[in-house]
């Protein structure tokens, strides 16, 4: 589902056909303990991340290029609802749908790399992904841990016209805005226009082994009553022990909604994080500093803490903790988890 088009964001084993069609997913339910300031904490049984996925992909060759199809869905299994379960969601039937698309694209995979078209994972979102929790209560990307929404760390950008490629060391990856429909608002179903685009490009192992580095952004070119805006992170990620890992990334975010959740100023993100593999159990850690350009009140720090278990191949459970710790008056955000899931 990422800017390859060859790849599956829920990294689900396959299972396939005798035609070369592949069917992947993953099944995901979680309790939720979530504390907003100093109001009562809500306990929750559902997915509203849409970790939860089913999907289609095949490869057809062609001769000197192979024809790749990629189709991904996202639903909740604990309420049936996808995406968010606050009182506002339900306003329009688009919002209650029992099963979202996620991403779903064609393309050709060349020797000189991919180009499709369709909707994708953002290079934003694939390139130095190093949360073990996306799209669960206990995500970073939700505690301002990194950027948010399309623009940010959660990308998923839609009618793009898409390149991938790796030549040694670097691997490169361009998606450009095909859409445009500026003379008729109604029938746009998109969330890009005609000019946005996301770029990434990361180098592994050629400084030194074990050493990834990188770069990603996401151009917003035309904002409602302002000048085009860009999200831009600068990552890197070192095996430092067999079973240790650390990570880091600062980003610049100035598109509107991705600084922190509900927050609409700019500001920087700097994390730094870990992964440590304990037999059949993998820890990450990670801590955060938001700096807002806007008010004292939205600056913050975060801290979260998860511990996944392998109880097969194909199946874990979690266990998470994080918090969001505002500056001054601002409403702190306390999160615990405990997910379990299953892929096929």
């Amino acid at each position: 589902g990422g800017h390859s088009g060859s790849k599956s964001s829920s990294s689900a084993s396959a299972a396939h056909s005798g035609n070369g069609v592949h069917f992947f997913g993953r099944l995901y339910v979680g309790y939720e303990n979530r504390a907003t300031a100093s109001a009562n904490s809500v306990d929750s049984i559902r997915d509203n991340g849409g970790k939860s996925r089913l999907g289609i992909k095949f490869k057809e060759n062609l001769g000197s290029m192979s024809l790749i199809g990629h189709a991904e869905w996202k639903f909740d299994i604990a309420d049936g609802t996808a995406g968010n379960d606050s009182s506002t969601a339900c306003t329009a039937a688009r919002d209650c749908r029992t099963i979202d698309l996620h991403v779903g694209n064609l393309g050709f995979l060349t020797g000189l790399g991919y180009i499709g078209i369709g909707s994708f994972e953002s290079p934003y979102k694939t390139m130095g992904k190093f949360d073990n929790n996306m799209d669960t209560a206990v995500a970073m990307n939700a505690h301002g841990a990194t950027s948010t929404g399309n623009g940010g760390q959660a990308g998923t950008l839609e009618s793009m016209l898409a390149y991938h490629g790796h030549m040694g060391p670097f691997e490169i990856g361009y998606m450009y805005a095909l859409s445009d429909t500026d003379a008729d608002a109604s029938a746009d179903r998109t969330n890009t226009d005609q000019g946005d685009y996301a770029l990434g490009i990361q180098i592994k192992d050629m400084m030194m082994p074990g050493l990834t580095v990188g770069y990603a952004r996401t151009h917003d070119h035309e904002v409602a009553g302002g000048s085009a805006q860009s999200n831009d992170r600068v990552f890197a990620s070192m095996k430092v022990l067999p079973h240790v890992g650390i990570f880091l990334t600062m980003e610049d975010v100035n598109q509107s909604g991705s600084y922190s959740a509900g927050i609409s100023s700019a500001g920087d993100i700097t994390t730094i994080g870990t992964h440590y593999q304990l037999g059949h159990t993998a820890i990450q850690a990670v801590y955060a500093k938001g700096d807002s350009d806007g008010a004292a009140t939205e600056d913050y720090k975060t801290l979260g803490m998860s511990a996944s278990m392998h109880l097969s191949k194909t199946s874990d459970i979690t266990f998470g903790y994080i918090k969001q710790d505002f500056d001054s008056t601002g409403s702190d955000i306390t999160t615990r988890s405990i997910g379990l899931t299953h892929k096929f």
